[in-house]
C-alpha cells in the first residue's frame, strides 16, 4: 500500500509503505527497470546480505527486511527512519551543532566504519543525506547509515570506478589511485566539518574544483583557482575552530579540528582508522547524562568501547 514518496533519485524512488502482515510503516527502494541500476541492485542485495550478521541497533545501519519484485521492478525493503541529517540541518536554517549535538553522532558513525571496516566493506558514500535520525523525539540524535548502494568489497573496488557524492569524495577516488576503507574516514571528516560549521568545506561543482580547494586548505598554494562556491574559505583546516558556533567549548573544538584534521589526512595510508577515531581524546569529554545513554557509552574516558570483531588495526 503506497502512502507517499519519500525520496527520488537516479536509482528509481523509495516510497513510504504499509506492511499489512506486519502493520507496520516501511521504507522501499523501488528501483528502476534498466540493466544498469538492476545490476547495482543486486550488489547492495549482496553487501546487506553480507551485514546481516551484524545488529543494525548496535551498529546504527539501516535495518534490512528483504526484497520483493513488483513486476520488472527489484524493491528494496527497510525499516522506516525518521530524517536526513541534511534535512535537520535545513531546519537548523544551517546552524552549527553544539559539541554535545555532534559527539554522539561521529562516535556512531565511526563505530559503523569500525564494523564496516572489520568486515572488509566500503560504503563509498557517506554525506548527510545518507545519515538518518532515527525518531527525533524518542530517540534525539540517534543515527543510522543508509544506501548501501556503492558500497562494496574492497577486494572488489577498482581505480578509476565512480564512488562518493562529489562534495565528500577523497583524493586517492578523483586522482584514479587505489583506495580502500579510508575513503569513508574521509568523509566522515568532511561531514563533521560540515555538521560542526554549518557549511560544507568543499562544495566544489567537479572533482577539479574539490582537488583545488583541497590543495589550497591542506597542501602547498597554485596559482589556479576553481570557481569558488564556497560559503567559507580557509587558509587552512586549523581555521574550522573560528567558524564553529559552540564558543563556549573551546577545548572542545580544537579536540574536533584535530580529529578532522586527522580524518582528513590526504595519505590514505596515514588516515586515522575507525577504531582510532573512537579513541580520540574528542570522545573522553563527558557525555550528556539523557536518554541517549542506552546507546552512546558511557564510560568514554577508559576507552571501555562497545565495539568488537575487528580484524584490523
Amino acid at each position: 500500500c503506497d502512502c507517499g514518496s519519500l525520496l527520488e533519485g537516479g536509482f528509481g524512488f523509495v516510497t513510504k509503505c504499509h506492511n499489512l502482515v506486519t502493520d507496520e510503516m516501511e521504507a522501499i527502494k523501488v528501483n528502476k527497470n534498466l540493466p544498469s541500476v538492476f545490476h547495482q541492485a543486486r550488489a547492495e542485495i549482496a553487501i546487506l546480505k553480507r551485514l546481516q550478521c551484524l545488529d543494525p541497533d548496535t551498529c546504527n545501519i539501516v535495518k534490512w527486511n528483504g526484497y520483493f519484485f513488483d513486476r520488472d521492478h527489484i524493491c528494496l525493503n527497510f525499516e522506516l527512519l525518521d530524517q536526513s541529517l541534511y534535512s535537520y540541518m535545513v531546519g537548523r536554517d544551517f546552524r552549527g551543532l553544539s559539541m554535545a549535538e555532534l559527539r554522539p553522532i561521529l562516535f556512531q558513525l565511526a563505530t559503523t566504519l569500525s564494523h564496516l571496516r572489520s568486515m572488509d566493506i566500503v560504503h563509498a558514500d557517506l554525506k548527510p543525506d545518507n545519515v538518518m535520525l532515527v525518531d527525533s523525539k524518542k530517540q534525539p540524535l540517534k543515527v543510522k547509515l543508509i544506501d548501501f548502494g556503492l558500497a562494496r568489497p574492497v577486494s572488489a573496488v577498482e581505480p578509476g570506478v565512480c564512488v562518493q557524492t562529489t562534495w565528500y569524495r577523497a583524493p586517492e577516488v578523483m586522482l584514479h589511485l587505489p583506495f580502500d576503507e579510508a575513503i569513508d574516514v574521509w568523509s566522515l571528516g568532511l561531514v563533521a566539518a560540515e555538521l560542526a560549521t554549518g557549511s560544507p568545506l568543499y562544495p566544489g561543482d567537479t572533482d577539479y574544483d574539490v582537488l583545488r580547494f583541497i590543495l589550497e586548505t591542506q597542501g602547498q598554494p597554485t596559482g589556479v583557482h576553481a570557481n569558488e562556491t564556497r560559503c567559507q574559505r580557509l587558509k587552512c583546516l586549523d581555521d574550522l575552530e573560528h567558524l564553529m558556533m559552540d564558543s563556549d567549548h573551546q577545548t572542545e573544538q580544537r579536540l574536533l579540528v584535530d580529529l578532522i584534521k586527522r580524518m582528513l589526512e590526504l595519505d590514505p595510508e596515514q588516515r586515522i582508522k575507525p577504531l582510532e577515531v573512537l579513541q580520540h581524546p574528542f570522545f573522553a569529554q563527558s557525555p550528556p547524562q539523557s536518554s541517549l545513554k542506552i546507546w552512546y557509552p558511557q564510560t568514554l574516558g577508559k576507552y571501555n568501547f562497545e565495539v568488537h570483531s575487528f580484524k584490523k588495526t
